[in-house]
């Protein structure tokens, strides 16, 4: 078997493939810190002693595991935890489907419209959301409860905004753009030649629907309903601006309350133990995902690419469906535009026809005076673009290694890349406060860096590796031959074939990576400060204005950069 040699620049030649074995070891070094490193620290830090910081001693104690199972907190937490997750994934799949099977199956009008909205709304931070639904439904001054008290004179309010159903129909708007993304994906691809031999042999459209269309559908939904089950279980930012004042804890927010109390010192070994229950319930979800993926391949009824769904025409239905779209997106819109109208005006102030006159920008002016917010900026800048390219750059060299070479390594690397889609977010960076504590990056925009890189890093490998199934291995094999290095081959033949999906894990990473409150507000410090903590923190002092107008900065900035390629992608579907 012959062996292609290359120069080494100083008069040698070596195998070709030794600069891969480097470049794929030191991928297996750097995922196994960012992966490996948290959980093992995490395990560590939850059968420490108590009162001892966890890298202090070399003693074991399962004294943390023994105070969580024998109280009875601890399953009030999980029951309020499984419980919130499962109301806010029902409501949220639901609408998600019907939008998804009007858009991509039906004739209704606004296709590309509701597609743009939809993809554009996956940018918008949950934070700036929750924060407009308080605006609107707080119980003294919330625009919806005073409006309910004008119109009806009764007391009261229309909906109480610190309680648990408000928290979980809240949370199912936030948890609808994204299940439409992935439900759509399977209408779209649904081959409907079954469809249309039960319309043949005399079948209605309820009845197809009922009878042919759900049941090739249900695989597919049960793996998405239970993806969004388990990202509701890992979520944070809602439980905590709405479900902490409600008193209805979750796990998410009892990890960070114990690692980042108000009074006290953090208790981290309890906190690690409370997150290594959360881990567990999460890596039970995933293997639940796993197997609901796995079981779903004999589903596929997609034999080729020469077909295109019948859409289906909703005659005296489709006002109703036009009207079903609208009131959804004016849901979606209102907080947005609430926290537009508070960002106008220099201190809180019902919208009316009488304060109109007083619309000002002055909130956006001080905003950009204010040193912090400046340095906030530059942080987020610094933040999303290092954690997009981070996370991407690796996830294209181990796509590479593991669709292309097939060896141990590559599946190690796999194995590993894939293990932060189990590992809730807030006891990953509890785990990267305990390992960088003491070190001279923790209080630095690198340590929120090294967070987000772990935590998005399985979506990027994920996508990637889809991207590179795709290109026939002859062609960078070509370039190879022709004494083009791997890298050059992978560099300049392999990633322009699949710069689209590279350049849209990219917006995702920096999207995602601007929005998340998780890590800036565990990782804190006066130096680190990004637009997600500065909005939380101008939030709490209080300054309302201040904290709307960030958060429509924050949204417009995301938008801008995420917008005209959601449009582009829209527009190719159309065609």
């Amino acid at each position: 078997m012959s062996m292609a040699l290359k120069h080494s620049g100083s008069g040698r030649f070596m195998p070709a493939f030794s600069q891969q074995n480097v470049v794929r070891g030191l991928l297996l070094l750097f995922v196994s810190a960012l992966v490996l490193g948290p959980v093992l620290i995490l395990i560590r830090a939850s059968v420490s002693p108590a009162g001892v910081m966890p890298l202090e001693t070399n003693r074991v104690s399962l004294e943390h595991f023994q105070n969580l199972l024998t109280s009875g907190s601890t399953w009030r937490l999980i029951v309020n935890t499984l419980q919130y997750a499962l109301v806010s994934m029902s409501i949220g799949v639901g609408i998600a489907t019907i939008l998804a099977w009007l858009t991509e199956r039906t004739d209704i009008p606004g296709r590309f419209v509701v597609r743009v909205l939809m993809f554009s709304w996956m940018a918008v931070p949950a934070l700036v959301v929750g924060f407009g639904w308080i605006l609107l439904l707080n119980p003294g001054n919330g625009l919806l409860n005073v409006l309910y008290r004008e119109l009806t004179g009764m007391r009261g309010y229309l909906l109480p905004l610190y309680s648990f159903w408000t928290l979980s129909i809240i949370t199912s708007f936030a948890v609808v753009p994204t299940a439409y993304v992935m439900i759509s994906g399977l209408l779209r691809n649904m081959d409907p030649q079954l469809e249309n031999a039960a319309r043949v042999h005399g079948g209605s459209g309820t009845t197809v629907i009922r009878k042919v269309t759900l049941p090739l559908l249900v695989p597919g939904l049960f793996s998405v309903g239970i993806y969004m089950f388990m990202a509701v279980v890992q979520t944070f930012d809602l439980p905590l601006i709405i479900g902490v004042t409600a008193r209805y804890p979750v796990l998410s927010t009892r990890v960070y309350l114990l690692s980042s109390p108000e009074n006290g010192l953090p208790n981290y070994g309890f906190a690690a133990a409370f997150g290594v229950l959360l881990l567990v319930i999460a890596s039970g979800l995933m293997w639940a995902y796993l197997r609901t993926v796995s079981a779903g391949e004999k589903y596929r009824v997609v034999t080729g690419k020469a077909f295109r769904p019948r859409r289906i025409e909703l005659g005296w239905w489709k006002p109703v469906a036009i009207a079903f779209v609208i009131i959804y997106c004016l849901v979606m819109a209102l907080p947005l535009l609430m926290l537009l109208w508070v960002s106008l005006n220099t201190s809180f102030v019902l919208p009316s026809y009488d304060a109109l006159p007083g619309l000002t920008l002055d909130v956006y002016r001080r905003l950009l005076a204010n040193p912090v917010i400046l340095r906030a900026s530059g942080n987020t800048v610094i933040l999303v673009t290092a954690s997009a390219t981070i996370v991407m750059v690796t996830s294209l060299l181990i796509g590479w290694f593991t669709t292309r070479t097939g060896s141990r390594l590559g599946k190690a690397l796999d194995a590993l890349s894939f293990a932060p889609m189990a590992i809730p977010p807030i006891v990953l960076v509890l785990a990267i406060v305990l390992i960088y504590l003491r070190t001279p990056v923790y209080g630095t925009i690198w340590v929120i860096v090294i967070a987000h890189s772990t935590v998005f890093l399985a979506f990027g490998v994920r996508s990637m590796s889809s991207a590179l199934i795709q290109v026939h291995s002859e062609l960078p094999n070509a370039a190879i031959v022709s004494g083009a290095s791997w890298l050059t081959s992978l560099r300049k033949v392999t990633l322009p074939l699949i710069w689209p999906q590279f350049l849209n894990g990219w917006l995702w990473v920096f999207a995602h990576s601007a929005r998340d409150l998780t890590a800036p507000l565990m990782l804190l410090s006066t130096t680190n400060v990004v637009a997600a903590s500065g909005l939380w923190n101008m939030w709490q002092f209080p300054d309302l204005p201040g904290a709307a107008a960030l958060s429509v900065m924050l949204m417009g900035s995301l938008l801008l950069v995420v917008l005209p390629f959601q449009i582009y992608a829209a527009r190719r579907l159309e065609t």
